[in-house]
């Protein structure tokens, strides 16, 4: 059974937490099985959240299990709010170890030289998410909560969300938080399998980072190899606004309050303090992995007793190095490495009585923990790349006596977070053994001041602080997904039963073309329709009473040329000129009211919305666009009869938005006098006459079929110029039973239907044009 999550305004809903790990240790003694609590960082993240609302874990528990001993696990799980996904163990091995671990990871980390890709454990990674994704689909309900943890499960959001919608589980919330680091665009794009994961994380409606640094990070990613345009918190993917959060994670200091109280910390910190006495310490508490930085640490403490001679045998380096890892070959080269400092370092400086670095290689308990964190004078982080790194923070809970310096590597995202740290780049080896200097020279007012600061945010910004504004977030931007979620997708079989129910009367389809019969071509040459298009178009035309309009931004030129022989009705450039097909003329011919209300003039058989062609701004126009055309690499000019356009859709995507904004508003400046907008258009900036859109030019060419007897209408566009057009048609037709406004994507939009993509359109016009 899931358990509710009851928020503290008492709306109760159900909250699924997904990791690789569930947080249990399963032991069998006969045919019993039972479990403890594992330790470990989300673990303790997600502990605080425990005392504010509950939810079910759900994850892999570790190995694989037969199925009699299954049902006996899932029983105990289900007791304890948990669930468990198998996966065989070659699958589990390769997807953690061989993937996760040996892939995104060091990638994550700025590590690409220990990357290793096999197609394998690409394969198994796949394996091993569409198994949650199955295992999830058996417990989710519409409506719940998802909250899917890290880098190993990064095709679940999209794997889960294909699920759900063939059950038709509109409503589910999905969030995704990344633990780690995310690499910079240039890093990131070496995967070969870089568009799948981004893809696969952006079915979620919002993902958390650490810092704002890694979500801008996955911001350009999704820009640069996937074009997909985005703002500071959020991207646009097939129609769906993806939100983009900053939730830096927390600890629960309360707990580190209460040891500091209970007498065995107080027996350690004593027999510390006893041990050390007449010496400062600086402590420091790390994975033995290669992100952490220890061979830095132990390479700055030694240039820092080489610089300052007079700290020998009174300050010691207490490091807390806890395995990882240690049958991984580059960690067996950094444990050698390590160990050959120590003993270097302790050769060089040490004497009977005095060792300066007391290297522990090993786990903890808690207990000794909390009491080396308050016995030290100074906490030294000296990570290369770090998510966040929680030992900074347990620091500042341990020290309310002592108030210590905490010495905090950039690289680690806490920096962004502890004021009152002292900041070092530890690669740079003397930065870091000035500032322990530092640290150890600072007067007590400054270290109480500074001390301060980092209690204040750190007993603020729990760990339970983290896990409560995330959901509160995720429900937050899941209200206007619930609104798309009750948009329908328009079916063949809506379609075709409209169209048929009104034999004999007149059926109109007024057509976008860039974005709705076809994919979206940055030249004007690449955009001509297939031959599948026009054979659809033809058979669509040839329907008795049927009217076919294709409506496009290009030119007259190009639609003449691409639909030459095809009885189709034209709309060229937005709505500026338009034609009908030469069924509609005969039809109207025989009709004594012809002509439209809106003031316009034929040309050579196409009428024109405005009265000039050739306008005097134009010479203000072409040369502004041509200064940032020679300016922008892979940007260039359409020159239409009346539109100009400036295309940026091939130039660097962050470089070519910010040349767009700088020309629209430089055209803001120039044109604000003039009768003329300025349109924000897909990758394009496009100056035409006011007052002119694909609505003005429907309402035309509903004035000039007046006399018709329509009796179905549909009207399908991509683009933001269609709404409006949307909006039109509801008003002029709102009695009209037959009358379909279809958008492509899901979006927010005032269409009634949705569709997917361009085929799911060509699809169904295909099935209208063999309807009779």
């Amino acid at each position: 059974m899931v358990a509710t999550q009851t928020s503290n305004t008492g709306d109760p809903s159900r909250l699924i937490v997904v990791s690789n790990r569930l947080p249990v240790t399963l032991a069998q003694s006969g045919n019993e099985w039972s479990f403890k609590l594992s330790s470990g960082g989300l673990v303790s993240a997600l502990s605080g959240l425990k005392r504010e609302m509950s939810f079910t874990w759900v994850g892999w528990p570790g190995k694989d299990f037969g199925e009699s001993d299954r049902q006996k696990i899932n029983s105990l799980l289900k007791e304890n709010s948990c669930g468990a996904v198998y996966l065989d163990d070659e699958t589990a091995e390769l997807y953690y170890n061989g993937f996760a671990n040996s892939i995104l990871w060091p990638l994550f980390h700025y590590h690409p030289g220990e990357m290793i890709f096999e197609d394998a454990a690409w394969d198994a990674y796949q394996r091993a998410n569409q198994a949650f994704a199955e295992s999830l689909l058996d417990q989710v309900q519409d409506g719940d909560l998802v909250w899917i943890q890290d880098y190993h499960l990064m095709l679940l959001p999209r794997m889960l969300r294909k699920l759900l919608d063939e059950r038709g589980l509109r409503s589910v919330k999905i969030g995704w938080f990344l633990h780690t680091p995310f690499p910079s665009s240039e890093l990131y794009r070496i995967l070969p399998v870089r568009r799948e994961i981004l893809e696969g994380v952006l079915a979620a409606d919002l993902l958390g980072f650490h810092t704002y640094d890694y979500a801008r990070h996955f911001l350009s990613s999704c820009t640069r190899i996937l074009g997909l345009p985005s703002a500071p918190n959020s991207v646009e993917c097939e129609g769906r606004v993806v939100h983009v959060g900053t939730f830096p994670i927390g600890i629960d200091p309360e707990k580190f309050a209460e040891a500091l109280e209970t007498s065995e910390v107080q027996g350690r910190l004593q027999e510390f303090e006893q041990k050390f006495k007449g010496t400062r310490v600086v402590v420091g508490v790390d994975r033995l992995d290669y992100i952490k930085g220890v061979p830095q640490k132990f390479l700055a403490f030694e240039h820092f007793l080489t610089q300052h001679p007079e700290h020998v045998g009174r300050v010691v380096l207490v490091q807390v190095a806890v395995p990882s890892r240690g049958d991984v070959e580059e960690y067996k080269q950094l444990i050698s490495n390590v160990n050959e400092l120590v003993g270097r370092i302790n050769g060089r400086f040490g004497t009977v009585e005095y060792t300066p670095i007391h290297f522990l290689h090993k786990s903890v308990t808690f207990t000794e923990l909390v009491s080396l964190y308050a016995v030290s004078d100074v906490c030294l982080i000296t990570s290369t790349r770090d998510g966040m790194n929680l030992v900074s923070y347990e620091y500042v809970a341990s020290q309310q006596q002592r108030h210590g310096v905490l010495v905090l590597s950039e690289f680690a995202g806490a920096a962004q977070s502890l004021n009152g740290s002292l900041i070092i780049n530890s690669w740079n080896i003397e930065e870091v053994a000035d500032a322990m200097n530092q640290a150890l020279s600072m007067s007590a007012e400054q270290r109480a001041a500074n001390f301060n600061m980092l209690y204040k945010y750190v007993t603020k910004y729990t760990a339970a602080y983290w896990g409560v504004s995330f959901i509160s977030e995720l429900k937050r931007v899941s209200q206007a997904a619930d609104e798309l979620a009750q948009l329908p997708q328009l079916t063949a079989q809506v379609a075709c039963d409209k169209f048929t129910a009104v034999s004999g009367r007149t059926r109109l389809l007024l057509l976008d073309y860039d974005g709705t019969l076809s994919a979206t071509r940055t030249i004007p040459e690449f955009a001509r329709p297939s031959p599948q298009i026009l054979r659809m178009l033809r058979r669509l035309s040839e329907q008795p009473g049927t009217l076919v309009y294709v409506v496009s931004g290009r030119t007259r030129a190009h639609m003449e040329r691409w639909f030459e022989g095809l009885d189709l009705g034209l709309v060229a450039e937005h709505g500026l000129f338009y034609r009908h097909p030469q069924a509609a003329q005969k039809r109207m011919a025989q009709s004594p009211a012809v002509d439209g209300d809106e003031p316009k003039r034929k040309l050579d058989g196409w009428y024109c919305l405005v009265e000039h062609t050739d306008p005097q701004w134009r010479d203000t126009v072409l040369p502004l666009f041509q200064h940032y055309a020679e300016r922008t690499p892979g940007s260039f000019i359409e020159e239409k009869e009346i539109d100009i356009t400036w295309h940026y859709r091939n130039t660097d995507p962050e470089f070519g938005l910010w040349q767009a904004n700088e020309l629209k508003i430089n055209l803001e400046r120039v044109l604000s006098h003039l009768p003329l907008t300025i349109v924000d258009g897909n990758k394009t900036v496009e100056v035409r006459p006011s007052s002119v859109d694909k609505a003005y030019a429907f309402r035309a060419i509903m004035g000039d079929l007046r006399d018709l007897d329509l009796g179905f209408v549909m009207g399908i566009g991509d683009g933001r110029g269609d709404e409006n057009a949307f909006s039109y048609l509801h008003a002029e037709f709102k009695r009209l039973p037959a009358l379909i406004t279809c958008t492509v994507g899901r979006k927010s939009t005032h269409a009634k239907y949705y569709l997917p993509n361009v085929d799911s359109v060509l699809s169904i016009l295909s099935k209208l044009a063999g309807s009779d």
